[in-house]
C-alpha cells in the first residue's frame, strides 16, 4: 500500500505570499516523489497574519478527516506548516534554520505582515459598525449594533465570541519572529485536547518567509524533519536566487488587482486559473509570469457551509484588503457551481462581511474550477 504524506500549509493571505514557480516546484516535486510510490496530499489554508484561532483548527481538523474518507489506507503522515512573512535587516542570519535572536526584522518595512496592525484594523471595524448602526438577526431577535454593547452581542450571538472586537477578537501579531512559534504552540495545545487529532503524531514547523530574499527560513532549530517541505523550500531558494529578476515583485508594496475567496483545496494551480479569469474578463495586460503581488487570497475548508461563522482573521482580512488596498472586486470560487453558491451564501449571510461589502461597494464574482 502506497504510503501518503499530507502536507497543509498555513499562511498569509498576502498577495506577495504566492508565486507561480513555487507551485511549479511543488508540482514537479510531488511527482518525483510518486515515482517513488510515495503520494502527497497538499492543501492550503490562507488567513490574515496567519493566526490559528478556533475556527482555522477545524479547518485544518476538516482536512484530515476529509483525507481519512478518500484514502483507503492506515499509513498516513500528517505535516502542518506555519509561516508568517517579513522584511529581515542585512545582518540576520538568513540560512534556511535559523535563530530567532539571529534576526532583526526592519521596522516599517512595507514586506512585513500588515497583521502587524490588526488591533487598528479592529478599531476600525468598531467604529464602522457603531456609525453604520446594522440590524442584526441573532439567536433571540433582531437588535441594533449601535454601541460596544451590541458589538459584544453581535459576537456572541453570531461568531460564538465572549468578549471584544478590537484588541481581543482581532488583536495584533507581538512579534514577527515568534509569531509563527506561539502559532505552533496554540495548534499544539488544540491538537493535545482533540481525541480524533492526538494520537496522529502530527509534525508542525514554523518559519518566516523572507521576501527580500524569497525564501523561507525555519525558527523551530530544523525540527522535526520534514524532508518533502524542506526539499521543496530550499528549490525555492535555489531558484529565486539564480532568477533574481522574476520575483521582484514580492520585494515591493502589496498591490494586487483581486481578491479571491476559495476552498483549501489540493488542486494545483487554482490561483494562477483564477487570476488568468480576471485578467481576461477586464482585458488587463499580460502581466509577469510568476503572478506575484496580483490576488489577495483567503481560503478556508469550510467557506461552502452557509451557516457556519468566519474567523476573525478572514472577516479582518478582508475588511484590511478592502479598505487599505482599495479590493473592491473579489472572485468566489468553489469547485462546482454549487459549491460556489453555497459559499456565496455564507458571505451574504456574515453580518460584517456584507457590511463592509455595502460600504465600500465590494462586487463578488462567483466562478467554479470546473468552469473554468
Amino acid at each position: 500500500m502506497m504510503p501518503i504524506e499530507v502536507h497543509i500549509q498555513l499562511a498569509c493571505s498576502d498577495a506577495r505570499d504566492f508565486n507561480r514557480y513555487q507551485s511549479f516546484i511543488l508540482a514537479d516535486l510531488i511527482r518525483e516523489y510518486s515515482q517513488n510510490r510515495i503520494e502527497i496530499s497538499l492543501h492550503t489554508l490562507r488567513v490574515a497574519g496567519a493566526f490559528v484561532t478556533p475556527d482555522v483548527v477545524m479547518d485544518i481538523k476538516r482536512i484530515i478527516e476529509e483525507v481519512q474518507r478518500n484514502y483507503d489506507s492506515d499509513n498516513i503522515t500528517y505535516n502542518i506548516h506555519i509561516q508568517s512573512h517579513g522584511h529581515l535587516d542585512e545582518k540576520s542570519n538568513k540560512d534556511y534554520v535559523s535563530h530567532i535572536y539571529e534576526m532583526n526584522i526592519v521596522p516599517g518595512s512595507p514586506l512585513n505582515c500588515g497583521m502587524l496592525e490588526a488591533t487598528t484594523v479592529g478599531i476600525e471595524l468598531e467604529q464602522l459598525l457603531i456609525s453604520t448602526k446594522p440590524v442584526i438577526v441573532g439567536h433571540n431577535g433582531s437588535f441594533v449594533v449601535e454601541n460596544e454593547r451590541g458589538i459584544r452581542r453581535l459576537l456572541r450571538e453570531v461568531y460564538s465570541w465572549n468578549g471584544d472586537l478590537a484588541g481581543d477578537w482581532i488583536k495584533s501579531i507581538d512579534k514577527l519572529r515568534t509569531h509563527p512559534r506561539l502559532q505552533r504552540t496554540i495548534l499544539e495545545q488544540a491538537i493535545r485536547n482533540d481525541p480524533n487529532m492526538s494520537s496522529l503524531g502530527i509534525k508542525i514547523t514554523a518559519g518566516i518567509h523572507d521576501y527580500s530574499i524569497h525564501g523561507l527560513i525555519r525558527l523551530d532549530g530544523g525540527l522535526p524533519e520534514v524532508p518533502f517541505w524542506d526539499t521543496a523550500m530550499k528549490r525555492v531558494r535555489e531558484l529565486a536566487d539564480s532568477d533574481h529578476l522574476s520575483w521582484a515583485n514580492q520585494s515591493t508594496k502589496q498591490k494586487p488587482f483581486a481578491g479571491l475567496f476559495s476552498m483549501s483545496d489540493p488542486k494545483p494551480g487554482i490561483r494562477a486559473k483564477a487570476t488568468y479569469y480576471f485578467m481576461k474578463k477586464y482585458d488587463l495586460p499580460d502581466l509577469d509570469a510568476s503572478l506575484i503581488n496580483t490576488v489577495f487570497h483567503i481560503t478556508g475548508s469550510s467557506f461552502d457551509l452557509p451557516v457556519s461563522p468566519f474567523g476573525p482573521y478572514v472577516i479582518g482580512g478582508f475588511f484590511f484588503a478592502v479598505k487599505n488596498l482599495g479590493l473592491k472586486e473579489w472572485m468566489v470560487m468553489g469547485n462546482t457551481p454549487e459549491q460556489t453558491a453555497r459559499m456565496m451564501r455564507k458571505l451574504h449571510n456574515d453580518p460584517i462581511i456584507k457590511l463592509v461589502s455595502e460600504k465600500y461597494g465590494v462586487t463578488l464574482l462567483p466562478i467554479s474550477v470546473s468552469e473554468l
